[in-house]
């Protein structure tokens, strides 16, 4: 018995590991092909993608060419070559000329007007491109920006116009740039769209820069996949393909193995079973093989066996199921957690972006001037106070003199301040409170007693570069008596030059860095988090627990880089960042006996540096929820278990003890015995129906019976609804639910008649709605339709008396039944419908005041006259045609003498 039971056991384990292999090897078979058809493609429209963008770009170097040939006269060249550009590519967007760093020619305009006059130098989004251009004097695709005539991602191709030869640094006269739309780019070459059997993501790589994305999910790099790489004049793209979710591995063929694997081993199953005698017994005398044991222990070990593989099995899919679920749920709160707070980063960095480029714009039209002091402070005030992340506003004079607006960052004082330096006083810095008019009110002290606005790192920046600029992280040497402005900062400058392009000063924008930290922490709070920002070198900006990212020494500032923060946490996702040279990645760390989930990944300002954000998630927050529901699905699992061997249990007694008790009596009728039948109670009923043949049948039949009369009951009761829903269906008109022209004819002539037997007065309203055939022809059938709903809904609010009906006489024409009611009752009620009609103001250019009208003609029944019913209702068209005749919009009471009138057009 033990040994049947192991080999039982046995087999299960080999068909379930069976099944298994059998569905991985499947599985990598598959798969194997589905990559193999990938690449294929893949491979192939990558290629037509690389010839793709030569071709844009040798199209564009012919165009520099011909202008560079025609020194001064590009004119001429421009518009004779761009528009055969045009036509032999009409998918692009638009060819300009650049002289210097401005826009100066496009080709076509339609649709290129924003783009007219744009002056590249306040784009600090195109000029890291368009500096590596002319620094290496190689022409470049800028894929990482917004088109500005569109908003979507293009591909920009440029080429750099030089008068000196190579090698020459003041040569540059400009560049011709062509841009196409990117995703329309990569839909000709067949990389998206319906027939794509991929899913594709581009990076770019560039010297000097981490791997970017230009297109697509990042993730796809991370995940098995397809990569192509693409080498172009200033960087390489990387293009990787995964096959799309289409393309996965069929569910059907798992469970076809899995089928299979099961069918085979329960056939090795019963044929071990078979071959060690389950299948005979011996009874008696009779001979046979010996059974293999009671029906009691078969019925044990049936149930039995298989529940401790089926309880492991259940436990083991439901662990591994939530652990996977925990830790999917985790990651993907991560990632969108972290997205969320680069995006509010970017967004952060974005307002000394849009300060820079509105002020020097404002210089540049010469809205404002250093020559109008009082307004310029005005203006940089105001700003302040619209945007409260702005620290400072600034402009650093020729002579080292500073003029500045700004904001206290440290501190809970946070009231705008004046910030003034002129060389003529030795540079002293002087600083002064503002009041609610943004004018000075009183004095906050001095500062710097030699404040030279040229040494300082922004105030340089802005010399060396030809654009507006981002400027490194820098302390405030402001020095003031409370130490309000004892920070770091970072923003964007420009320098600001005359018509003569003498330099006469630097604007600057500025945010202290203490703003970003404090931004963080409130992030934090609220998600129990760790969160950091730094440059690509690993040295702190800011981070969400208030570390210090700077330290004063002799009077000389010294960052703080990550991996040597004051926070452990901070310390070692920062060691992992910085030696896994990857710009964004996922990690978990364990600090001091807690668990964390870290994500980081890069921001590039644009024409600026790569800063890194970082994100750490106590794992906590996750995992000990899911560890208390685990722990409580494993008690159910236990307790479900040992309830099942104890259900087991008793089903096996009861259900073999009838059957006991019939074989003992089969042995005593085998002896000459067992005269009396043996009172037999079981749950099964073939052991029923052998002890109480007969009994089991009358019952039965008895059963079926009462089961005819029910049925035959339900039958009639259904038949009975139905008729009378055929009924109402015969009465109603379809679309406004009103009584139909059928039903009208029937109430009209039962009240016409209990009118003239009981001498009580009745009266008929006839209605049409005007000009209704305009309306249909105007804005279709449907709308008709819509307008026939609300013109009937206003009639059944109306008409609420017990006796009074409304009916849809026929097209856009209803008729209303009023017993009762006398010709001026029935006239005032007319009114009211007409009017409330009129109220729903629903639009017709052909109708009265531009509404949806309806004429109403009003008739009262002669009691006298035998056919007062076929009268009445020829009196009130009559009447309807009158108001049809006289106007619309209006009632009409029937004349005495009037018989039936025309039709009433709409």
């Amino acid at each position: 018995m033990k040994r049947t039971l192991s080999v039982v056991i046995l087999l299960l384990l080999l068909g379930v590991a069976a099944a298994l292999g059998t569905e991985f090897y499947d599985r990598s078979r598959s798969e194997a092909r589905i990559m193999a058809s990938v690449r294929q493609q893949f491979d192939e429209r990558a290629a037509r993608l690389r010839d793709d963008l030569r071709a844009l770009q040798d199209l564009n170097g012919r165009l520099a060419a011909a202008l560079a040939a025609a020194p001064g006269g590009e004119a001429g060249p421009f518009g004779s070559i761009a528009p055969g550009m045009a036509r032999a590519r009409p998918d692009i967007r638009s060819i300009v000329f650049v002289h210097k760093l401005r826009i100066e020619q496009v080709y076509p305009i339609a649709g290129n007007e924003p783009v007219i006059g744009l002056d590249y130098g306040l784009r600090p989004q195109f000029m890291a491109k368009i500096a590596y251009m002319i620094r290496h004097r190689v022409p470049v695709i800028d894929g990482s920006t917004r088109l500005v005539q569109t908003g979507r991602t293009g591909l920009i191709f440029r080429v750099p116009i030089f008068d000196a030869p190579a090698g020459a640094d003041g040569g540059y006269r400009g560049m011709t740039a062509l841009t196409v739309d990117l995703e329309n780019t990569l839909r000709r070459a067949g990389l998206i769209g319906p027939d794509a059997v991929f899913d594709v993501a581009i990076r770019s790589r560039e010297e000097d820069r981490p791997a970017y994305g230009l297109f697509g999910e990042p993730g796809l790099f991370d995940r098995p996949h397809v990569q192509v790489s693409i080498v172009l004049p200033d960087a390489t793209w990387e293009l990787a393909a995964v096959p799309k979710d289409g393309l996965a591995y069929d569910p059907a063929r798992a469970w076809l193995i899995r089928g299979m694997g099961a069918s085979v081993t329960l056939a090795l199953l019963l044929a071990v079973l078979y071959r060690r005698g389950v299948w005979w017994s011996r009874s008696g005398g009779i001979a046979s093989r010996d059974g293999l044991a009671s029906l009691r222990t078969l019925l044990l070990i049936a149930t039995l066996a298989p529940m401790p593989l089926m309880v492991g099995l259940a436990g083991w899919l439901v662990f591994t199921a939530s652990i996977q679920a925990v830790e999917d749920l985790e990651r993907q709160q991560v990632d969108e957690l972290a997205d969320q707070l680069r995006d509010k980063v970017v967004d952060f960095f974005e307002v000394p972006r849009a300060a820079a480029t509105f002020n020097a714009g404002q210089f540049k039209s010469g809205l404002v001037g250093l020559d109008r002091r009082d307004d310029l402070l005005r203006g940089f005030l105001l700003q302040l106070r619209q945007q409260p992340l702005l620290t400072l506003l600034s402009v650093g004079m020729a002579d080292g003199g500073y003029l500045a607006a700004g904001r206290p960052p440290v501190g809970d004082e946070r009231g705008l301040r004046i910030l003034r330096a002129d060389r003529s006083d030795g540079g002293v810095l002087r600083i002064d409170r503002v009041d609610d008019d943004n004018r000075p009110s009183t004095s906050a002290g001095t500062g710097n007693p030699r404040y030279d606005a040229r040494t300082r790192p922004w105030f340089e920046t802005a010399l060396q570069a030809r654009s507006l600029r981002w400027y490194p992280a820098y302390r405030y040497a402001i020095h003031d008596p409370g130490g309000l402005f004892e920070d770091m900062g970072m923003g964007m400058s420009v320098a600001l030059r005359d018509e003569a392009g003498r330099l006469v000063g630097v604007l600057t924008a500025d945010v202290a860095l203490s703003q970003i930290s404090r931004f963080l922490r409130a992030e934090m709070v609220r998600i129990g988090g760790i969160a950091f920002l730094a440059e690509s070198g690993g040295a702190l900006l800011a981070s969400s627990g208030g570390e210090p990212i700077y330290h004063l020494e002799d009077g000389q500032v010294r960052r703080v880089l990550a991996d040597q923060s004051e926070s452990p946490e901070i310390r070692l996702l920062g060691a992992r960042i910085l030696h896994s040279e990857r710009v964004m990645g996922r990690q978990s760390l364990e600090v001091e006996g807690r668990r964390y989930l870290a994500r980081w990944q890069a921001i590039q300002l644009p024409d600026g540096p790569m800063l890194t954000i970082a994100l750490a998630l106590p794992e906590s927050r996750y995992a000990e929820p899911a560890e208390r529901a685990l722990n409580r699905i494993g008690l159910l699992i236990l307790g479900f278990w040992v309830f099942g061997v104890a259900a087991a249990l008793l089903v096996a007694w009861w259900l073999s003890r009838p059957l006991l008790s019939l074989s003992r009596w089969a042995e005593e009728l085998a002896g000459g015995g067992g005269q009396s039948s043996p009172s037999v109670r079981s749950p099964v009923r073939e052991i029923v129906v052998l002890a109480h043949a007969l009994d089991r049948m009358a019952e039965r039949q008895r059963s079926h019976a009462r089961e005819l009369e029910r049925q035959v009951a339900e039958r009639t009761q259904a038949l009975v609804e139905a008729n009378q829903r055929l009924v109402g269906l015969s009465l109603t008109d379809g679309l406004t639910g009103l009584a139909n022209r059928r039903h009208f004819d029937e109430v009209l002539a039962q009240e016409g008649d209990r009118s003239r037997r009981d001498r009580r007065p009745m009266s008929l309203l006839m209605l049409d709605v005007d000009w209704f055939k305009y309306y249909n022809d105007q804005f279709g059938h449907p709308a008709g339709d819509v307008v026939l709903c609300q013109v009937a809904r206003v009639l059944l609010e109306s008409v609420r008396r017990p006796g009074d009906l409304a009916a849809r006489y026929g097209g856009e024409e209803f008729a209303v039944i009023l017993p009762g009611l006398d010709v001026r009752a029935a006239q005032a009620m007319a009114e009211r419908i007409r009017a409330r009609v009129e109220a729903l103001g629903i639009v017709h250019s052909h109708g009265l005041s531009g509404r949806v009208t309806i004429s109403i003609g009003v008739a009262q029944m002669d009691l006298d006259d035998a056919h007062g019913a076929e009268t009445l209702v020829g009196q009130a068209d009559a009447a309807l045609y009158r108001a049809k005749a006289g106007g619309r919009n209006r009632v009409e009471t029937a004349r005495p003498d009037a018989g039936p009138g025309e039709p009433a057009a709409s």
